[in-house]
Formats: structure tokens, sequence, C-alpha cells
């Protein structure tokens, strides 16, 4: 991509010299949400959790997230994201698309997904290098999306997800983020290196980990047998160092695995 797509959060009605900063040719993705948008467990989404601006081939959709923000299809694109929402919702807000590079995408499906980032402790971890940082789950925006002229004074819809006419542009359904994200198919799985007993307790050293999962255990009376291990602690990965990982100690645990936390 010969430019890097810019983002701004705007107020709901944006005026003409609001566009004039860029180059001319430039495109503008508009869109918003009315809220409440929610996560899978149906609670409303965070101050500061993240939407998507995503591109997919003509007469394709967008086929989802890996866990580390990259698109599952190689085909797929994700143009920016940035952390937007704000009471529940996906405040009104632009992606600047350089001339180039919508220049390249023309003629595709664009969309908006609402992307659970959060961590172990619920905050959303945002955006890096405009990609989200981790993926929990996602959820395509059924509508809402308006690509207009840089510096356009009519709204003049280009390319849209949503039902526009004469310049006035319908606001999204609300979102939720129900899609699992995908583990990156060139991931090794996480290894287990040691295993300690301690009153009533069994801890796991586990390596391999990344920071964009949590990871929790497995365990069973036989090693082809293993179930989930609902005592278990769900520990965030960390790609520098080993992990421990804790469960009750108990004649039915005998074998354990370590596996994503979904």
């Amino acid at each position: 991509m010969p430019k890097t797509a810019k983002i701004m959060a705007v107020a709901a009605v944006m005026t003409c010299s609001a566009c004039v900063f860029g180059n001319m040719q430039d495109k503008l993705a508009r869109f918003s949400t009315p809220g409440p948008d929610r996560y899978a467990d149906g609670s409303i989404v965070r101050d500061g959790e993240c939407y998507a601006l995503v591109w997919s081939p003509a007469g394709t959709a967008f086929a989802g997230f890996n866990a580390d923000g990259t698109p599952v299809s190689s085909r797929d694109r994700v143009v920016l994201a940035g952390a937007l929402a704000q009471d529940g919702k996906c405040r009104d807000s632009v992606f600047q698309i350089p001339a180039a590079e919508y220049e390249a995408l023309k003629g595709g499906e664009w969309a908006v997904c609402l992307v659970d980032t959060r961590n172990l402790a619920g905050v959303p971890t945002g955006t890096r290098n405009g990609k989200p940082v981790r993926v929990n789950r996602w959820g395509v925006i059924s509508d809402g999306v308006e690509i207009e002229d840089v510096g356009t004074s009519t709204g003049r819809r280009l390319t849209a997800a949503s039902q526009t006419t004469g310049g006035t542009r319908s606001a999204a359904s609300a979102a939720r983020a129900t899609n699992l994200s995908a583990v990156p198919q060139n991931l090794l799985p996480p290894q287990i290196t040691a295993i300690e007993l301690t009153d009533g307790e069994v801890w796991l050293a586990v390596d391999g980990t990344v920071p964009y999962l949590d990871y929790t255990i497995i365990s069973g009376e036989k090693p082809n047998d293993l179930k989930p291990d609902y005592f278990s602690e769900v520990v965030e990965g960390d790609g520098r160092s080993e992990i421990a990982i804790g469960t009750p100690k108990s004649p039915k645990r005998r074998f354990f695995k370590v596996k994503r936390a979904e």
C-alpha cells in the first residue's frame, strides 16, 4: 500500500471544510452505529473498544479475523481499525483511504466489524499500527458504510453497504461480536515444560504461548479422553516467557493438556 489510511472521529454532522486536508482523490469511509453494541455475552461494549474497516473481493463476504488481528483469508484486508467505541456504540467516524489504495480495492465489498479486543481484566487492548492488537470475537455490522470523495459537499455515495439516497446516510444496525476468531495457521501449540504438585494443586509451566490468546487446561483420567477442566485457571499468554496455569488436584485429573481458552 503506497500510503497509510488515516482515521478520525467526528461529530454527527461533518462539514466540507473538515474534508479538504487530504488528496482530493482520496476517499472517505464514514460509519457509525446506533447502539447498544454488545459482546457475545450480551454486555454492552466498553469505551475504547475497536471497530475495523474491512474489505473483501467482489461477490464475497469477509471471512473473519485471526486472533492476532490479521484476516483469515489472504484475499481479505483489514484496511484500518480504531478504538472508536463510546457510550455503547461506534461514534460517527471517518476512515480516509488514499486514492491509490482505494483504486486497488475498487469494486470489492466494504464492511465494518465490531472487534472484541478485551484482555482478562475486561479492558479493551485497542489497536497497533491500524490493526487490532488481539481479537477474541468479532461481528460484521450489517449496514451503514458510506464511501465518498474527500471534499465532497453532497455526500455522494460511491459505494456502500447502507441504503443512502441524496447524501442522506442511514445509520447502521446495532452490532454484536459473536464470531470466535481463528488461531493463525502457522502458530505452534503451547508446550508443557514442567508439572509441579503442591498441597491440593497441580501447576503446569507452559512455553510457546502468545499474548493475543488466553490459555486453560483440559484434563482427564486417560490421555485420550481429556475434557474441559472447569476448575482450571485462565491465563493470558506471554510471547517472551513461560506462563503457569493451576488447577485443583484430583484422582480424575491425571493427564493434562493446555489449549486456548474460548
